[in-house]
């Protein structure tokens, strides 16, 4: 069983029938627990597939090759239909930066965005129970934001396998929102961008705060929507303009969301 990703033009988009937040009931409560069983189930099959097919050949393209499956098996059988409206081709390597709302996003992006790509995380997911050593024998890259010494040569280490042809994707506002909001946007992904000379693109995700509730331990079945703006090239730009290339990307994905609601307050982690 699967989800349906469908590829959307925006000249033929349908009235979206997206939610933003989500009751509280014991049916939505009832279906945490079996999201949770699902995830879990899943996520201790296919881990270790991935981290062996790792050892053997590195990179995106194997990452992908699990993370697609896993993704949609569980958007599928929880009864979560993607749409995936890509404005344009894009291009290899780029660098996506996307909302983060919830622990939706990571499926939702795997089973969406259409070239193999690798998650930018905190250093600190490096210390998890399992995830962690997932993670660390996988494409992942950890971003170390303990002092800015680190933060620099964490930032240049992925700035050299972007260089070396690897799509990386990274949530600027450093944590999820938990809800149809956003956060303050860090530079970071942005100075990441210009110093590795790729293009950024722009992603919304729309509508997990409506099917996941994690701090209510609440979710649903529905329909969520991913956003995929055209390339925003970096060509020229130095580190000066990294302030001003992240207001351009936030105000897009803020323009997305609001096309479907209000943004509310974000309260963060």
């Amino acid at each position: 069983m699967s989800s349906t990703v469908v590829p959307t033009p925006p000249s033929r988009q349908r009235p979206s029938l997206v939610r933003t937040d989500l009751t509280p009931s014991f049916a939505h409560r009832a279906h945490f627990g079996w999201l949770l069983a699902v995830m879990g189930f899943f996520t201790a099959t296919m881990s270790p597939c991935v981290v062996i097919h790792s050892a053997f050949k590195p990179g995106a393209k194997t990452f992908r090759t699990w993370m697609d499956p896993w993704a949609r098996f569980i958007l599928g059988m929880c009864g979560i239909r993607l749409r995936v409206d890509v404005r344009v081709a894009v291009p290899e390597p780029v660098v996506f930066v996307s909302n983060h709302q919830n622990s939706m996003d990571v499926p939702v992006l795997s089973a969406g965005i259409p070239v193999p790509f690798v998650f930018g995380a905190k250093k600190s997911l490096r210390s998890w129970p399992f995830v962690g050593w997932v993670l660390e024998r996988t494409a992942c890259l950890f971003i170390d934001r303990s002092g800015p010494k680190k933060a620099l040569a964490s930032l240049q280490e992925c700035a050299e396998r972007i260089r070396g042809g690897a799509s990386v994707l990274l949530f600027p506002e450093g944590g999820r929102s938990w809800r149809h909001g956003l956060l303050p946007f860090m530079r970071g992904p942005f100075v990441l961008a210009i110093e590795s000379g790729v293009p950024v693109v722009p992603v919304a995700i729309i509508g997990n705060a409506g099917v996941l509730d994690e701090k209510g331990l609440y979710s649903s079945s529905g329909e969520v929507r991913l956003v995929l703006g055209e390339p925003i090239s970096t060509e020229g730009m130095t580190r000066r303009d990294a302030v001003a290339l992240s207001e351009r990307v936030e105000a897009w994905i803020r323009a997305e969301m609001e096309a479907v609601a209000p943004l509310v307050p974000a309260s963060g982690e």
